[in-house]
């Protein structure tokens, strides 16, 4: 075997892009299904007092101080899914935005992503089922509008929070794929002490997922479950 020509090209970190000028987004969805149990109730997942922040305030000020710092604008999407929306009380809503304004869901900074959440809980009405696709596809789609190329260099991250039940696996796997595509990651993090076997599913470390929609596996790995209690 003779070489005619050999080149060596050193790879970058992900935090050498960072240090270069990637602009890193970060969006908030958050589960409003009946599984999370009545806000009004103490033992409720989204039950909310003046001494103790419940787990999705947790989570959502845990990982999300983290990350704010990454986020250039700090400007946040804030989503829902699950939840019946006014005038409408028989049919689940899978995609909202926090504020009211699907086509601008951003609110300005971490402290603004607890006060719409906050605001929202006292709102809806918590029902289901459980479909994270329509979340996924919107978030896609948002990714593919940033229009990243190696001068616009942006990224995106989705933290989803979740007290685990998922009855839309396949669309949600098919997004995810779509997604394995993008300069996208999703943290899937959840809260309560429910059956989280599916989340590990969406992981992927063991077996890449594969989409019948579009007939392949996933690009990359792009997803990272943590059971929030864990830690």
């Amino acid at each position: 075997m003779t070489f005619t020509q050999l080149e060596v090209k050193p790879r970058a970190t992900f935090l050498e892009y960072i240090f270069g000028g990637c602009e890193i987004g970060l969006t908030v969805a958050i589960d409003f299904t009946g599984s999370n149990g009545d806000p009004r109730q103490p033992n409720s997942l989204h039950y909310i007092n003046d001494l103790s922040k419940n787990e999705y305030l947790k989570a959502i000020q845990a990982v999300g101080s983290i990350l704010q710092y990454y986020d250039s604008d700090k400007q946040i999407p804030v989503l829902g899914f699950g939840a019946t929306i006014p005038p409408y009380p028989n049919t689940a809503n899978h995609c909202f935005a926090l504020n009211g304004n699907i086509f601008d869901p951003e609110v300005d900074g971490l402290e603004n992503v607890v006060e719409v959440y906050k605001h929202a809980i006292q709102k809806v009405t918590l029902y289901g089922p459980t479909h994270f696709a329509p979340i996924l596809n919107l978030v896609n789609e948002m990714t593919r509008d940033m229009n990243c190329s190696q001068h616009n260099q942006k990224y995106n991250i989705l933290l989803l929070i979740t007290d685990g039940i998922i009855n839309d696996m396949q669309a949600t796997i098919d997004e995810i794929v779509d997604g394995s595509t993008l300069p996208l990651s999703i943290i899937i993090v959840g809260v309560g002490s429910a059956d989280f076997s599916s989340m590990d599913v969406l992981d992927a470390d063991d077996e890449p997922l594969y989409s019948q929609k579009y007939r392949k596996q996933m690009s990359a790995d792009i997803v990272q479950f943590v059971p929030f209690r864990d830690f």
